[in-house]
C-alpha cells in the first residue's frame, strides 16, 4: 500500500484533530458502543470526501456483535417504558395478567421475579431490568376471580348465580318450619359446599352461616331421635320454633 504524507500547518492539524474528536464524541453520544475509526481513516475520508472508511468498521462491528445487537442497544434505556405501557394499556382492550385468587402477596412477588427472569434471559438482555420488570408485572397483576368478573365469563356468571342462591337458602331456612327447614337446610348444605369448591365462599365463612343456624334453631342439627314419642316431642317443637 502507497504512503502519502502531507505536511500542514499546526492551526490546520489542530483543526483537524477538534473535528475527529468532535465526530468521535457525537458518534458515541447516538450509540455507545460505536466502533470508532482512527484518526488516519477519519483523515482519510476527509480528503477523499468518501465516509466508507468511517462506517466499514461499525458496520463490520455491527454484524459481529450479535443478532439484532443494535435493536437491544436502542432498547436497553426504553424496554421497562415499553413493558410498562403494554402492562397498563393490555386490561384496556381486554388482557389481563390473572393470578391465582388464593396467593399471598409473597406467592406473588416469586412468581414476578421468576417470570420477569426468565424473560430477560431468554431475549439476552440486562439483568438489571429483572427487578424492574418483575415489579411491573406484580403491580399489573389481578385475581382470577376478579378477571373473571371484569369480562363476565361463564363461571363468573355461574358465581353470582350460586351466590344469589345461597343468600335465599339462608333467608328459606330462617323462615322454614318443621320438615320443611330440615329440607332448606339440606340445600343450603350443598350450596355452602360448592362455594367452597369454587372458591366463592371460604371454610371459615361455611362454619359461621352454620352455627348462626345451630343457635338459632339447634333442633336442625339434632340426630333424629328414637322412638314415637321422641319423634313426636321433635315434630311438634320444630313446628312451634
Amino acid at each position: 500500500m502507497k504512503k502519502l504524507s502531507i505536511n500542514v500547518k499546526d492551526e490546520v492539524f489542530e483543526s483537524l484533530e477538534r473535528d475527529f474528536k468532535s465526530f468521535l464524541r457525537l458518534s458515541l453520544k447516538c450509540d455507545s458502543q460505536f466502533a470508532t475509526p482512527s484518526f488516519d481513516n477519519f483523515l482519510l475520508a476527509k480528503i477523499s470526501d468518501n465516509t466508507h472508511f468511517l462506517t466499514e468498521g461499525a458496520v463490520q462491528h455491527l454484524m459481529l456483535s450479535g443478532q439484532y445487537a443494535w435493536a437491544k442497544r436502542a432498547l436497553d434505556k426504553e424496554f421497562p417504558d415499553v413493558v410498562a405501557i403494554l402492562i397498563s394499556q393490555a386490561s384496556t382492550y381486554g388482557f389481563n395478567i390473572a393470578v391465582r385468587h388464593d396467593w399471598s402477596n409473597d406467592d406473588l412477588t416469586t412468581a414476578a421475579k421468576a417470570w420477569a427472569t426468565a424473560i430477560v434471559a431468554q431475549a439476552k438482555g440486562d439483568e438489571s431490568q429483572i427487578d424492574i420488570l418483575a415489579a411491573q408485572i406484580k403491580s399489573s397483576a389481578v385475581s382470577i376471580a376478579t378477571v373473571e368478573e371484569n369480562l363476565k365469563t361463564p363461571a363468573w356468571r355461574v358465581s353470582h348465580a350460586l351466590a344469589q342462591q345461597l343468600h335465599d337458602a339462608k333467608i328459606a331456612v330462617e323462615h322454614a318450619r318443621g320438615s320443611v327447614a330440615q329440607e332448606k337446610l339440606g340445600a343450603l348444605r350443598a350450596l355452602l359446599k360448592l362455594g367452597v369448591a369454587y372458591g366463592s365462599v371460604a371454610e371459615k365463612t361455611e362454619q359461621e352461616i352454620l352455627n348462626r343456624l345451630r343457635a338459632k334453631k339447634p333442633y336442625l342439627f339434632e340426630e333424629p331421635p328414637e322412638g314415637f314419642l321422641a319423634r313426636f316431642i321433635t315434630m311438634w317443637r320444630s313446628v312451634f320454633a
